[in-house]
């Protein structure tokens, strides 16, 4: 049985990949995502939803300073732009000195293209925060920026088991209110019943997971790399030579 040119057609274009492709981002090794649209990443792949996206990332990389080596991680840097089934190409610029190193961070020199190699319009900006980077909740961080004017800004809830499940919770009743009841004794004298109190259901405890050993050591490295990033370099030198003495 011969098949008509047409239904061919129709079978060659909609079992061709491309009919099935997403938006990909392509980023350089150095480039450590934080948040996707609000989300964290579960695989390396940057896979992009139509539309607009907001990309949350530190820039990570090495350079040499007075013969040392020094680890530059960057501020953190949000990207906002439009994908449309195609794979984009996110550049940044070299960093070989610490002169590069602060100007990144006031303003960070960055270039999208598309498969193409022609330039795409993006929005940026920087996710600051004041003191200490230890510890940093940067999903909540960015949804409080999401909700400001900022340039960068995206009107979008991350999706969550609370707010996927919140169309189906049961809507909160009023606190049990308390009746009492008076008779009036031939002496005038009021009397009051005892009052009933309906009992308030009991609340689940707090449970509170700890932190195992990896994410303990993880953060106290990653304080070890920010004080000694700090540090000059008698400070170094004397921090390399009571570690030479263990």
């Amino acid at each position: 049985m011969k098949l008509h040119p047409l239904i061919i057609g129709l079978l060659v274009v909609i079992t061709s990949p491309a009919s099935f492709a997403a938006s990909v981002l392509d980023i350089p090794s150095s480039v450590d995502v934080l948040l996707l649209n609000g989300q964290q990443l579960d695989t390396d792949e940057v896979t992009l939803v139509e539309g607009d996206n907001q990309l949350l990332f530190r820039y990570q990389v090495n350079y040499r300073d007075s013969g040392m080596q020094t680890q530059f991680k960057s501020e953190a840097v949000i990207v906002k732009f439009s994908a449309s089934n195609d794979t984009y190409r996110l550049k940044l610029p070299s960093i070989r000195n610490r002169n590069a190193a602060n100007s990144f961070n006031k303003s960070p020199q960055l270039t999208l293209t598309n498969s193409q190699g022609l330039p795409v319009e993006f929005i940026q900006d920087l996710l600051l925060k004041d003191g200490l980077q230890l510890g940093r909740d940067f999903e909540l961080e960015l949804s409080q920026y999401n909700l400001s004017n900022k340039p960068a800004a995206m009107s979008f809830t991350p999706l969550s088991v609370d707010n996927a499940n919140l169309a189906t919770k049961p809507a909160l009743t009023a606190a049990p209110t308390i009746t009492s009841t008076a008779t009036i004794t031939p002496a005038s004298t009021t009397t009051a019943a005892p009052a009933t109190v309906a009992a308030a259901p009991a609340l689940a405890p707090t449970v509170m997971t700890p932190k195992t050993i990896a994410q303990d050591q993880a953060e106290i490295t990653e304080m070890l790399d920010y004080w000694y990033s700090k540090a000059n370099q008698e400070t170094r030198a004397k921090f390399k030579a009571k570690i030479n003495q263990q």
